[in-house]
């Protein structure tokens, strides 16, 4: 089933949903009860979402008792409940495009099942854009090879693992340390397994989301549930560029850029390299600027120490409620935009700077 940007970093002129353990999807409780029957299977909460793809209509399902991250997605046909179907169609809005095009494309992502709403206009799917889940490299730029130390641990790190005592996260795997340079995660040459605390970015995100069509903005994201503060969201993918590519592509998309500089942990005027997400990138290709964002960027090193070259991660830097839109801060402020021009920024926050720099 189905599983207007700008740049970020230094500026330069330019799923598979899981279906929870013991849950039938066949009546609600008050639908079993009216019937007499009582048992603990019938626990469907509510529907939330659907989506059409290639005639079967599938539809999100909100199990009682459980967070929204466990919503999973089922067949009309395989749904036993007619009273909750009823009251979500009565309120749904129907989609304006049809996006199996898009569905199609999102057959890749790794995760849960991504779902799109486009209810304010007839775009149908990005053209030209493949999906993909880690950045891939370009002939001209060097494979990293600066070998990582690594840790002996065997039964997860503890405080005094060489990898661990940086504190990048705590047991949970949030961010302790909004302000910290980098982040540095087990490896793959470290004894521990893939459980250990240390080792978050490279799993992969547990976050659900929802591209969804705005009127001013195009496509954006929006969280299908609530992410703490510290949560890891999304890597940001594409294809890793050099310098002199990136200047070249930034000149040829003014006003409508991927580029991301991979700068933060490079004190230089500009940085070596680039990842362009323009024409390949997961879901981070969609997330929108904002003035007042949700999300903030952070260096990370799994495999190697080239600071040329380190992967980005977006981490909540505040509560994000289930249904907000996802969002980071990607145009320059109005001291580092001299001589830069502008568009009208959309980003709707109280603190929206009105403009946009490129």
């Amino acid at each position: 089933m189905p599983n207007t940007k700008g740049r970020g970093g230094k500026k330069r002129a330019a799923g598979s949903g899981k279906r929870p353990a013991r849950k039938s999807v066949r009546r609600s409780s008050s639908e079993a009860k009216a019937d007499g029957d009582d048992k603990e299977e019938f626990d469907v909460e509510a529907i939330v979402g659907d989506m059409e793809y290639r005639g079967v209509h599938y539809f999100e399902v909100k199990w009682r008792n459980f967070d929204e991250s466990e919503n999973s997605w089922h067949p009309k046909a395989d749904l036993g409940c007619p009273g909750l179907l009823h009251q979500y169609m009565q309120t749904r809005v129907k989609n304006t495009a049809d996006l199996t095009r898009f569905y199609d494309l999102l057959q890749s992502a790794e995760g849960f099942t991504i779902s799109v709403v486009n209810t304010v206009d007839s775009a149908e799917c990005p053209e030209n854009f493949t999906y993909i889940n880690e950045s891939v490299y370009s002939e001209d730029v060097p494979r990293p090879c600066t070998p990582m130390f690594w840790c002996e641990c065997t039964n997860g790190c503890s405080s005094d693992c060489e990898c661990a005592e940086r504190g990048n996260y705590d047991e949970k795997g949030l961010l302790k340390d909004e302000d910290c340079a980098r982040i540095i995660e087990c490896g793959t040459h470290c004894k521990c397994d893939e459980s250990c605390a240390n080792r978050v970015v490279q799993r992969g995100s547990n976050a659900r989301f929802e591209i969804r069509r705005f009127a001013h903005k195009g496509w954006g994201v929006v969280a299908k549930q609530r992410l703490v503060k510290g949560a890891f969201v999304a890597e940001y993918v594409g294809e890793v560029i050099s310098y002199d590519e990136a200047e070249r592509r930034g000149l040829e998309d003014r006003g409508l850029t991927y580029l991301f500089d991979l700068d933060k942990e490079f004190t230089g005027d500009f940085s070596d390299f680039s990842i362009d997400a323009k024409s390949r990138g997961n879901i981070s290709h969609f997330f929108n600027h904002s003035c007042d964002p949700n999300m903030s960027a952070y260096a990370v090193y799994v495999e190697h120490r080239d600071p040329r070259l380190h992967r980005l991660a977006l981490f909540a830097s505040r509560d994000i409620a289930a249904g907000e839109e996802l969002t980071f801060d990607y145009s320059p402020s109005v001291a580092e935009a001299i001589g830069l021009k502008a568009d009208p920024c959309h980003c709707g926050s109280d603190k929206c700077r009105k403009f946009m720099y490129y």
